[in-house]
């Protein structure tokens, strides 16, 4: 295989790769932060929002509108793609974010009570 071909392929999949990560973000942004914004939402689950989901939408957001199409704008110059990552280093500080809070996310959701019950969080306890 030439390596123009093979890195073609590479370039195939980072794409495909990151359209399924951003299709699948959005999917939970639409089904799970769109329901703790229902006016049904129980007030302790709207109090935990900003835990259970920090900066998940900027996140979604950022692959989606930002990320994918920089990938995508490179494809035709793979060479190039790199450039795009570090361009939009700054960015990925979010995920910095959402990794730092995850923990106390973790224990809402594994604690027994509201939060736990209403994501139907089984553990293995």
């Amino acid at each position: 295989m030439s390596p123009v071909i093979h890195f073609s392929a590479i370039v195939k999949e980072l794409i495909e790769t990151e359209e399924d990560f951003a299709r699948d973000m959005q999917f939970v942004g639409n089904t799970y932060l769109r329901q703790l914004e229902s006016a049904i939402t129980p007030k302790e689950l709207k109090d935990v929002k900003q835990v259970l989901f920090s900066c998940f939408k900027d996140i979604v957001d950022f692959h989606n509108e930002v990320l994918l199409k920089g990938i995508q704008d490179y494809a035709k110059e793979p060479s190039k793609i790199g450039s795009a990552f570090v361009q939009l280093e700054r960015y990925f500080d979010k995920h910095v974010r959402y990794c730092r809070e995850l923990p106390e996310a973790l224990k809402l959701l594994e604690n027994p009570g509201v939060v736990r019950d209403h994501f139907n969080v089984h553990t293995n306890s």
